[in-house]
């Protein structure tokens, strides 16, 4: 809607004023593009990485000889980001989209420290690096994702199903890993 603004907007201009709103805003702004130049760096090596142990094509480790440049990597990565502004073309539909991803990230990743701790249980009683209350703050963290993820997905409304999108996408790359990881696994048998 026109002269519609966002929430964070109005709290500053209430709390700081005017011009406190304004300077929070270029701070967001800041934080979005670090944000992004984190995926930037971040994801098409993960990619090149994935190719080089044939978790995924071959291609995806092709690089720049001369630069060191990513390059294929960094294409698709590229392009896929395209593709999702082309449809989402809202900066919250994107938010949403992107942060509903990443909560399956940020989810799955933090869960991992149970599996370890699992594997390392010999390990307790030695001088290793505890965490107090250990299993409450993972447990809050997940908890936090989980809640953000179910909200974003409840808001379909609001943001034209940018979470079903986001598990749509999620489906393709895991199809496509296990797809290349099985196909990977058979090579090795055969060589065997």
């Amino acid at each position: 809607m026109k002269g519609e603004r966002e929430i964070a907007y109005v709290l500053m201009d209430k709390v700081f004023g005017q011009q406190g709103a304004f300077i929070f805003s270029g701070f967001l702004f800041l934080g979005v593009l670090a944000y992004v130049n984190g995926l930037l760096m971040s994801n098409p090596r993960v990619m090149y990485d994935m190719g080089e142990d044939k978790s995924l094509p071959t291609v995806f480790a092709k690089r720049n000889e001369k630069t060191g440049v990513l390059t294929f990597s960094l294409t698709v990565f590229a392009a896929v980001c395209i593709i999702i502004l082309f449809f989402m073309q809202q900066f919250e539909k994107i938010l949403a989209f992107t942060i509903f991803l990443d909560c399956f990230g940020m989810i799955l990743s933090s869960a991992t420290i149970f599996w370890f701790r699992k594997k390392t249980k010999h390990l307790d009683d030695t001088d290793i690096y505890k965490m107090k209350l250990f299993p409450i703050f993972p447990l809050i963290f997940i908890a936090t994702y989980t809640f953000v993820g179910i909200s974003i997905a409840m808001d379909y409304k609001n943001n034209d199903y940018a979470a079903l999108t986001g598990l749509g996408v999620l489906a393709v790359f895991t199809l496509l890993y296990f797809l290349f990881n099985k196909k990977q696994a058979n090579q090795n048998k055969a060589q065997l």
